[in-house]
């Protein structure tokens, strides 16, 4: 029984391996230049909305001290899908017009936070693709928007996005044609036996680098609000930041 359930628990996580190295890492980092006034809190805030997520940029950027950054630093900026915290003003439709200006893109927010079925709850944050700097994809045979959105988010279900963010409802993947990639991190649930450390090596590439994964594994926990990188629960959905 001990040898099959280990047979089981090393197929469950071949195949999530397997899956990871599939996973695009696209829409990578940026560079910021400080400023005066600025703060690790602020370009979090800035460019992830939520401060809480400055760890990201700590990480990657291997600050000794997050509270000491000089002016005319340049500071990379890893992509991290942002964030926005219900008011009691929200609504699907004013989320549209606020961040896309479209209120006909209304579904776009929900579907991505697996809100769609349901009404919004002040204080519960929630994941805004990005459709501004959204890249390109030319569709190529044999590619479905199911295919397209478990290659780009790591949930096929998450396929409305694309077609809604392309105007594209009730139209299959036109082949041949350009559509955009609405920017969202890639996630992945975790199955029992997965650790931070292959996820990351799996996702990010494995350089034989050990300071580098180090650096890779550190940079999820902190864009997961994970405490402690080495006790990962099943069934966890952890996002993983773009980062070259």
């Amino acid at each position: 029984m001990k040898n099959a359930a280990l047979r089981s628990t090393l197929a469950a996580v071949a195949v999530a391996a397997a899956v990871l190295l599939m996973a695009p890492v696209a829409s990578a980092e940026v560079t910021n230049t400080v400023v005066s006034g600025d703060t690790l809190w602020g370009l979090a805030e800035r460019f992830y909305g939520d401060g809480g997520l400055f760890p990201v940029m700590s990480v990657i950027n291997h600050l000794a001290d997050p509270d000491q950054i000089d002016v005319g630093q340049e500071l990379l900026i890893p992509y991290v899908t942002f964030r926005h915290q219900v008011t009691i003003e929200d609504d699907k439709e004013s989320l549209a017009r606020q961040f896309y200006n479209d209120p006909s893109l209304s579904e776009i927010i929900p579907i991505a936070n697996h809100a769609a079925q349901r009404d919004l709850v002040v204080g519960e944050w929630l994941l805004i693709p990005d459709l501004a700097a959204a890249d390109g994809h030319q569709v190529v045979s044999g590619e479905t928007w199911e295919v397209l959105a478990e290659r780009w988010y790591g949930e096929s279900n998450l396929w409305p996005i694309i077609v809604i963010a392309n105007h594209m409802v009730d139209q299959d993947a036109p082949v041949g044609q350009t559509i955009i990639q609405p920017r969202l991190n890639w996630r992945h649930t975790v199955v029992s036996g997965e650790s931070l450390w292959q996820l990351a090596t799996s996702y990010y590439g494995d350089t034989g680098d050990e300071e580098r994964t180090e650096t890779m594994v550190a940079m999820v926990a902190a864009g997961n609000h994970i405490d402690e990188p080495d006790h990962l629960q099943a069934g966890q959905v952890l996002f993983f930041p773009s980062f070259h």
